[in-house]
C-alpha cells in the first residue's frame, strides 16, 4: 500500500480516506483523554480533600509522561510499527482512565494520568508523521485538520464532564465514555492498514537512530515557545479576568472560552488558509495577529473587548503548533517519528514549566505583569522560526 502521489508544486485536493479518518480519530481520542484530566481536577480535589499542591500533580504527571515518551517512544514505534503503537497508545490511555475512575487514593489517579501521557503519547508520535507521509504536499492541511478535530474532542471532553455531572451520573461517566470510544476505535483500526515508516539509511557506523539537523532544533524551540503561550492562556485567562479585570468568576469562565473558540475556528480553517498561502507565511501572520490581540485582551477596559481579544489570540495561536510540527517533520527527513517524539518532549516540557513559571512570577510581581511575558515568547518563537527557515534554505 503506497501513499498517493501528489505533485509538490500544485497540491491536489486532500483525500480524506479511511486511513486519514483513522489518524484523525486517534489523535482526537488522545486529546479527549489528555484534556479531560483538567476538567476532573476539581472533583478529585474535593473527593480526596487534596491541597492545590497535590492536585496539580495530576496535570504534572501527564506532562511527565509526555516527556518520558518523548525520550523513548520512538524506539518502540520503530521496533513494533505504527499500527501496534497507535493501538497500544489507545489501550494505555483507556487503562489510565480506568485507574482514575477506580482510584481509592490520589496516588492511583496520579499514576493513571502519568499512564495517559506516557503510553498515549505513542499516538502523538505516530499520527503526524503518518499524515505527512500519506498526504505529501497536503501534509500541512492534514495535520492542521487533525488538530482541529482534536480541539473539538477537547471541548467535547469538557462538555461531557459538565453534562454527566448535571444529570447525576457523575464525572466518572465522562471518563467511561472515553474508554468506550477508545474501544470502538480499536475495533475500527483493526481493518485499517498503515504504511510502514520510512527506513533510514544506515550510517557508516551502522546506526539507524539518526541525528536531527540543526534546523529541526530551531523548530523544536519554536514549538516550546508557541505551546507555552497557548497553555499559559488556557491556564491563566480566567484567573486574569477575575483578579485583574474584576469579572465575576462564572462570567470569567465563560468569557475565557473565547480563546478555545478562536482556536477551534482557526484549526478547522486550515485547509482554506493553507491552499492560499505557504505555511511559513501563515506562521508569521499568526504572530502578527497574536501579539496585538494579546495586548487588546491585556489592556481591555471592559469584558466585551477582552472577549474579542481572547478570540483573536486563539485565532492567531490556532495553527502555530501544527504548522511548526509539520516543518519539523519535513526537516527531519526519514527520521520523522524521532522528530515527533522529540516534539512531544518539547510539548511536555512547555506544559510542565511555562504556565508554572508564569504563576511563580505572578506571586512576585502580580498577574498583570507576569502574563505580559507571553508576547515575548511569541516574538522568540518567530525568531527561532526565522533562523530555522534560513538554515533549511542554505
Amino acid at each position: 500500500m503506497t501513499a498517493p502521489s501528489i505533485t509538490p508544486s500544485v497540491p491536489a485536493p486532500i483525500r480524506r480516506d479511511r486511513l486519514t479518518w483513522a489518524a484523525y480519530l486517534a489523535l482526537a481520542q488522545f486529546t479527549f483523554f489528555l484534556n479531560i484530566q483538567g476538567n476532573i481536577i476539581p472533583f478529585l480535589k474535593d473527593e480526596f480533600d487534596l491541597s492545590y499542591r497535590v492536585v496539580t500533580l495530576h496535570p504534572a504527571a501527564v506532562a511527565a509522561g509526555l516527556i518520558v515518551c518523548g525520550l523513548f517512544g520512538e524506539r518502540l514505534t520503530r521496533r513494533y510499527g505504527r499500527l501496534w503503537s497507535v493501538m497500544l497508545g489507545l489501550a494505555g490511555m483507556a487503562l489510565g482512565a480506568i485507574a482514575i475512575i477506580a482510584a481509592p487514593h490520589p496516588m492511583v489517579s496520579i499514576l493513571g494520568c502519568f499512564l495517559m501521557g506516557a503510553v498515549g503519547c505513542l499516538v502523538l508520535i505516530v499520527v503526524p508523521t503518518l499524515l505527512a507521509d500519506w498526504h505529501g504536499a497536503n501534509r500541512s492541511v492534514a495535520i492542521g485538520e487533525a488538530n482541529g478535530i482534536s480541539y473539538v474532542a477537547s471541548l467535547t471532553a469538557a462538555m461531557a464532564v459538565g453534562l454527566f455531572v448535571a444529570i447525576g451520573f457523575g464525572w466518572r461517566a465522562a471518563l467511561l465514555l472515553g474508554v468506550v470510544l477508545a474501544g470502538l476505535l480499536l475495533l475500527f483500526l483493526r481493518g485499517v492498514p498503515m504504511p510502514a515508516a520510512k527506513v533510514p539509511v544506515a550510517t557508516d557506523t551502522g546506526n539507524r537512530g539518526g541525528r536531527l539537523p540543526a534546523a529541526y532544533w530551531l523548530y523544536w524551540l519554536t514549538i516550546i515557545a508557541f505551546v507555552g503561550v497557548e497553555q499559559s492562556v488556557l491556564v491563566w485567562a480566567t484567573e486574569f479576568l477575575v483578579r485583574v479585570k474584576e469579572v465575576p468568576v462564572a462570567s470569567a469562565a465563560i468569557a475565557a472560552g473565547a480563546f478555545s473558540l478562536g482556536m477551534l475556528v482557526g484549526r478547522l480553517s486550515s485547509a482554506f488558509v493553507l491552499t492560499r498561502i505557504a505555511a511559513a507565511r501563515a506562521l508569521y501572520l499568526s504572530a502578527i495577529v497574536t501579539v496585538p490581540a494579546f495586548f487588546l485582551f491585556w489592556s481591555a477596559p471592559n469584558l466585551p473587548v477582552a472577549v474579542v481579544g481572547l478570540f483573536a489570540v486563539g485565532l492567531g495561536c490556532a495553527l502555530q503548533y501544527p504548522l511548526t510540527l509539520t516543518k519539523a517533520i519535513v526537516t527531519a527527513g526519514p527520521f520523522g517519528e524521532l522528530a515527533t517524539a522529540r516534539a512531544s518532549l518539547a510539548s511536555g516540557l512547555s506544559i510542565l514549566v511555562i504556565p508554572w513559571a508564569i504563576g511563580a512570577l505572578a506571586d512576585r510581581v502580580g498577574l498583570l505583569t507576569a502574563i505580559s511575558v507571553l508576547p515575548v515568547l511569541t516574538v522568540a518563537a518567530v525568531a527561532f522560526l526565522f533562523v530555522g527557515e534560513r538554515l533549511v534554505r542554505q
